[in-house]
């Protein structure tokens, strides 16, 4: 796979992050053209992990029987085209709906771009390659958050949107003229039920997959409400927020960068370590905190330890199995978004009435993933001395 193939994979990446994190630092700005409460904006979030949970399921056989290129073009144009439609939503029912079949879009994206990286990468590579795409990703959670929060105050909102809708149709061309339409990988698989029922029969993917949603949805999720977070906890405009955001995206690429170093280092404890550490840093944000710096500081555990365990609880789901690679990694992508949806869900519910009680609960929905990756990691390593 060559440098270029990568930064078009990367920037596919970075859509789906920014179709995850945008409308926080919009979330003031969004709410009275709708006429609700500002938290009532987090819905629109939710919807798009609510819906591409539910259909990335079907998004990773199709990938495994018929190819990558197709999926991920069509995941690529449809998006342009919802979010361009959002942005001339008149009401919030009409933008949920609109989100949601954005997110049913994203499906297609990032299991199809994670599968085309490993379809073409030695195991060795893998954990290279994946976080370097993953460079996208988390630069979304660095460059969205700013931009948007900067565009909202000047432009409007719907503006953030529009530039949306045109990176992903330049997405879509680049994918177009840079990947050939790919092959089969789903072999003597013929239906549907069968790559499932053998996508979920690889040894150790179960544990995994539930730590997908525990553990990464949550602190993802997290990342998708930091932004109102931080307003909330200090009374920032939306451009203050989305620059915290914003250095809390740059922390998680840190993480991301320095992932197989750590990795190489810490061997298989690199994992479960990250992963404790931003459970604990999702805690941490209850403590009390009277400036940006000081709430910086706080974050920091949350946002290093995602970056650095979310693209390596990605690498080893998609080394799991060839053969069901595509299918592997869209039911962790559709884990992972209802994990989204579940945190953007509670936020919306939970913040009128104060923060502590959402910091609690997704504190420990994630720590309950990071047990399960440790366990998984555990069991792993005995297996071969059982056999």
């Amino acid at each position: 796979m060559t440098f270029g193939q990568l930064s078009i994979l990367a920037a596919a990446l970075f859509l789906v992050g920014s179709a995850e994190v945008v409308a926080g630092p919009l979330m003031t700005a969004m709410a009275p053209d709708f006429g609700v409460a500002p938290a009532a904006i987090a819905y629109l979030p939710a919807a798009y992990g609510l819906a591409y949970a539910g259909f990335a399921i079907i998004a990773g056989p199709l990938s495994d029987r018929f190819g990558r290129k197709r999926p991920l073009q069509a995941g690529l144009l449809g998006f342009a085209l919802f979010s361009a439609g959002l942005a001339n939503s008149s009401n919030l029912s009409v933008a949920i709906a609109l989100s949601g079949l954005a997110g049913l879009c994203g499906a297609f994206v990032q299991p199809n771009s994670l599968s085309f990286v490993a379809d073409s990468s030695s195991p060795e590579e893998v954990d290279v390659r994946t976080a370097r795409v993953f460079i996208g990703l988390m630069s979304a959670f660095v460059v969205t958050p700013s931009i948007a929060g900067w565009i909202a105050d000047r432009f409007g909102w719907r503006y953030a949107y529009y530039l949306l809708a045109l990176l992903a149709a330049l997405a879509f061309v680049a994918v177009s003229a840079a990947f050939r339409p790919g092959r089969s990988h789903g072999g003597g698989v013929v239906s549907f039920v069968a790559t499932h029922r053998g996508a979920l029969a690889t040894p150790g993917v179960l544990r995994r997959l539930a730590a997908s949603y525990f553990w990464l949805g949550s602190v993802a999720g997290f990342g998708v409400v930091v932004a109102d977070v931080a307003a909330r906890k200090l009374a920032l405009s939306p451009t203050d927020a989305g620059l915290l955001a914003g250095f809390f995206g740059l922390v998680t690429i840190a993480g991301n960068l320095a992932g197989p170093l750590v990795r190489r280092l810490l061997s298989y404890r690199a994992l479960p370590i990250a992963c404790l550490a931003a459970s604990a840093g999702v805690f941490a944000f209850a403590l009390p905190a009277g400036s940006v710096a000081q709430l910086a500081l706080i974050g920091l555990p949350w946002a290093f330890g995602y970056g650095c365990g979310g693209p390596l609880h990605h690498a080893r789901l998609s080394g799991m199995s060839a053969q069901f690679r595509g299918t592997i990694n869209s039911y962790h992508a559709s884990l992972l978004n209802l994990g989204i949806f579940s945190t953007s869900f509670l936020f919306g519910a939970l913040a009128p009435s104060g923060l502590g009680a959402f910091f609690a609960l997704i504190g420990g929905i994630s720590l309950i993933g990071a047990t399960l990756l440790v366990v998984a990691n555990l069991a792993e390593r005995r297996a071969p001395t059982s056999r």
